[in-house]
């Protein structure tokens, strides 16, 4: 054998002695290798400037008044949390988790108008933090800052109505996290099947969630179907099926536990019939409903009025949807992106309505969508011929999320909440509720009732009252059905048997949605009653819409209202 071989493994890679007579050592220079960021710092980073900018952008809008689907949460909430049986003793068309999640977020964030801003701003927050796991899950953390980034700049518009405590946050700010689950599940290589499971169990736990929260977001399971699929590998089918149906299996066990416990609130206080009437029967009838405008006609309208401020974000997003058919994202992630942008917007489209809020549940998928168009043109850049794009792409996203913040900040840091308002609700008298509750506000003792005819619970929330009855929402008594004779019999024996101090009689279209078949027999006597046993202290006339005449004090008790739109504010007369 060579001696210099068995030399060399001996000494194996040590460095050779210094020759004799050599002053010193000279060390030898090599390059160090980068030290990487720690994961935990950068999450903490990139969540510090998320809070930051969401705050500052939210800062100007914080005072808007009430509007009315939030504030009916609110109070729906405020009545569970005094344990009160939901459908029977309060009601909404919407299954147990609204008002128990309301009423949580009452007790934290206090029943107020402020209150209601706050919970707006934790949701919209979670919500963005949910954007950006997902981002990271598919693109890395970068984009994920980018698309979080994105949705706070999209939520913060008012037009968007994240700005407001909607519904659909709450079932936003569960669902998106038992997404990022499944996403977190198709981007990782391997996991312990321990992690799996509970991963799947939390992920159908959240959606489950979310569905108990609003139905709509059943089309959420949709998604989770085929994030299961994909998630189901194998050599041969037998082995995938087996899969699919192990994991099935989990991701149902979470799913179902929140549905089981809303059960057991339905029989805990004995209200099937209420139950299945509000959550199955009524919305039947809401959907049903006349309606004179077309659904594309609204789907035309909402969406213009959605995007006006921030088409730039919209039209880079269509971009980055049809750039998912690229080698950007493996199969897997690609096909999930795709099918989560497909059931988000399903769930704007029961009703057939488009209302600007249902679009909260679609928004978190336009800002995937833009982070993923940038993502892409990196990718792209790995080509020789496009070498400059990737790193070029990143910069150039948030230098496109910077001019979109500029093109936003005369809503977003100088608009006027009035005219935001006339904007969002056009003739709706949410300006007017805030007016009229500040002037009770000056007069009611804290042991005085109030009544609000009208559907504007708003006022009860403002002044922090009940209704003389569980029929808070008059909307509610306009539609026929084979229970309205009997509403309008206890809402009209809540009024005269309780004999409130106040009382707020809002003679409105889109207040009480009379229509042609509408009963008006709860409206004609409860008119007539109140003009019967109650002065005028106030009013708001609706003449000219934008700009109403609020006549108060004296002036008020002799006022005769100029058009057929107003707003009344009575005290009982002695």
């Amino acid at each position: 054998m060579d001696k210099n071989y068995q030399k060399k493994k001996r000494t194996g890679n040590l460095p050779p002695k210094s020759k004799a007579g050599s002053k010193k050592n000279v060390p030898v220079l090599t390059e160090r290798p980068a030290t990487p960021w720690n994961p935990r710092v950068v999450f903490g980073i990139h969540a510090g400037i998320i809070v930051v900018f969401l705050f500052i952008l939210r800062l100007n809008l914080m005072d808007l008044p009430l509007e009315r689907d939030e504030s009916a949460y609110a109070y729906l909430g405020q009545r569970a949390g005094e344990g009160l049986a939901p459908y029977r003793d309060f009601y909404e068309m919407k299954p147990p988790f609204l008002f128990y999640g309301y009423a949580l977020l009452n007790a934290v964030f206090g029943y107020s108008a402020w209150g209601l801003r706050l919970i707006a701003w934790f949701l919209s927050l979670l919500i963005c933090g949910g954007v950006y796991l997902i981002g990271r899950s598919l693109f890395g953390a970068k984009y994920g800052l980018l698309a979080a980034l994105t949705m706070v700049l999209m939520s913060a518009s008012p037009y968007v109505m994240m700005t407001f405590a909607e519904s659909e946050l709450l079932v936003m700010s569960l669902a998106i996290y038992g997404v990022w689950l499944l996403f977190s599940l198709l981007s990782q290589s391997s996991s312990s099947l321990q992690q799996e499971r509970l991963r799947l169990i939390g992920a159908g736990f959240l959606i489950g969630s979310a569905v108990m929260v609003k139905q709509s977001a059943v089309f959420f399971l949709g998604f989770a179907a085929v994030a299961l699929l994909l998630l189901a590998e194998g050599e041969n089918m037998r082995a995938r099926l087996g899969k699919l149906i192990t994991r099935g299996l989990w991701f149902s066990l979470g799913a179902i536990a929140p549905v089981l416990v809303c059960l057991g609130m339905v029989w805990g206080f004995g209200v099937w019939e209420d139950f299945a009437f509000w959550n199955f029967e009524y919305p039947q009838l809401y959907t049903d409903g006349e309606n004179v405008v077309s659904w594309q006609t609204l789907l035309r309208a909402n969406f213009k009025q959605l995007i006006q401020d921030q088409i730039f974000l919209w039209v880079l997003a269509a971009l980055g949807l049809v750039t998912s058919l690229l080698q950007g994202l493996d199969k897997k992630r690609k096909i999930a992106l795709l099918a989560l942008t497909f059931f988000s917007f399903l769930t704007i489209v029961p009703g057939q309505r488009f209302y600007l809020h249902y679009w909260i549940q679609f928004v978190p998928v336009v800002a995937l969508l833009l982070a993923h168009l940038f993502f892409q043109l990196e990718k792209l850049g790995q080509n020789g011929r496009f070498a400059g794009l990737k790193n070029l792409s990143l910069p150039l996203g948030f230098v496109v999320l910077f001019l979109a913040t500029g093109l936003s900040a005369p809503v977003l840091l100088q608009g006027e909440s009035t005219s935001i308002m006339r904007k969002l609700f056009g003739s709706n008298p949410f300006v007017e509720d805030e007016i009229v509750a500040r002037l009770i506000e000056s007069e009611i003792k804290p042991n005085e009732t109030l009544a609000v005819l009208g559907s504007e619970p708003q006022i009860y929330v403002y002044l922090k009252r009940k209704a003389p009855s569980r029929h808070f929402y008059t909307a509610f008594l306009s539609r026929q059905h084979r229970l309205t004779r009997s509403w309008h019999d206890e809402a009209l024996q809540g009024l005269t048997t309780q004999k409130p101090d106040y009382v707020v009689f809002v003679l409105m279209p889109l207040s009480w949605m009379l229509r042609a078949d509408s009963n008006q027999g709860f409206y004609q006597n409860a008119y007539r009653w109140v003009m019967e046993n109650y002065s005028p202290i106030a009013w708001a006339d609706y003449d000219e819409v934008n700009n109403p005449t609020i006549v108060t004090d004296a002036a008020a008790s002799t006022y005769k209202p100029r058009g057929s739109s107003y707003i009344m504010v009575m005290k009982r007369k002695n």
